[in-house]
């Protein structure tokens, strides 16, 4: 009735009629859905349909009595209850803040479900980067090594862009500020990196690329890189040295720490992270817009080719950092 793999501390048990359905690497995905057609009143049985475990984190679906479960680390949701042997739609989905499920009377229509699903809000949650790495190292995710260290430089940035919209979309913005419980201000850079890490991680398993931050012995900063596989050139590896836009050395960090931390690495390619956080209780750096802190303070800086200065927007305002914003002063009286 049950498959069941095991890799290390993973375990994944599937209900057999669900292996065409679901992959290992589904489980590493910031946001998943699973659909399938129920027949013959299989959703009146007591059965476990996947049940993924590792330490720190697992995912469960099952049904039972017509009715359909997910859980995520302790936190659940149901579907609706339907009662028969008729042929059903289901549906389980999860993202990094939710997770939901749903039934429905099969219409053939797989763009139906909508109004069927339930969901429930989790804490922010992401595959751990632990289960990434074990995957990829016994093949078992897709991907294919860089064409060139560029190919996969070109490939974090757009990623890091992505991260930045899920976390806004989200509002995980709001998970970056309360240091020492004032809610005001905002945590140190080493605790957002870590978290701005975590979903660049899941990015990464995806498009065949690892990500490492870990806290430096001694230091209280960490070491925050990407590590990939390059055709005939072994592992290529990009650098991220990240500042708070009101840090008082951002020019130090960008013209010395960058390069000396490219340098241990041995790489060409380096990103300069900022990490734009203001607030109407906390109105730093002066400029109102990361376009002006660019364009006054990194922009006129010496760069190698293969350095970038990147922003990710995590201010508690409505005001867009990326817009410069222009006054003209002869409009104002």
């Amino acid at each position: 009735m049950y498959t069941t793999h095991t890799l290390g501390s993973l375990t994944l048990q599937l209900f057999e009629q669900m292996k065409s359905y679901v992959s290992v690497a589904d489980f590493c995905a910031t946001a998943s859905t699973i659909e399938f057609a129920a027949n013959d009143g299989l959703l009146e049985n007591d059965l476990i349909l996947f049940k993924l475990s590792f330490p720190g984190f697992e995912l469960e679906a099952r049904c039972r009595e017509g009715t359909v479960f997910i859980r995520r680390n302790g936190l659940y949701q149901h579907s609706e209850q339907i009662r028969g042997t008729g042929r059903l739609h289901v549906a389980i989905q999860w993202n990094v803040d939710s997770i939901g499920c749903g039934i429905a009377p099969w219409t053939g229509d797989w763009n139906a479900m909508s109004q069927h699903m339930r969901s429930v809000r989790t804490p922010q949650t992401v595959p751990p980067m632990e289960l990434h790495r074990m995957l990829r190292a016994n093949s078992l995710l897709a991907g294919t090594a860089y064409k060139s260290a560029d190919d996969l430089f070109a490939t974090v940035l757009d990623c890091l862009h992505l991260c930045e919209e899920d976390i806004r979309r989200f509002g995980g913005e709001r998970f970056v500020w309360g240091k020492q419980g004032d809610p005001s201000r905002p945590l140190d850079e080493p605790e957002i990196s870590r978290y701005v890490a975590s979903f660049l991680a899941s990015y990464g398993a995806a498009r065949n690329f690892d990500v490492s931050c870990e806290s430096t012995a001694g230091s209280g900063n960490i070491d925050f890189w990407v590590v990939a596989p390059v055709v005939d050139a072994g592992l290529a590896k990009v650098a991220i040295e990240a500042k708070k836009a009101d840090h008082a050395n951002l020019a130090h960090g960008f013209t010395v720490q960058l390069p000396a931390y490219m340098g241990r690495l041995k790489t060409n390619h380096g990103i300069f992270l900022v990490y734009w956080l203001k607030s109407p209780d906390y109105p730093y750096p002066t400029q109102n817009s990361y376009p002006e802190l660019e364009i006054e303070l990194l922009h006129p800086l010496p760069r190698a080719p293969g350095v970038r200065s990147v922003p990710v927007a995590l201010a508690l305002t409505g005001i867009d950092p990326h817009v410069l914003i222009r006054i003209d002063p002869l409009a104002v009286s």
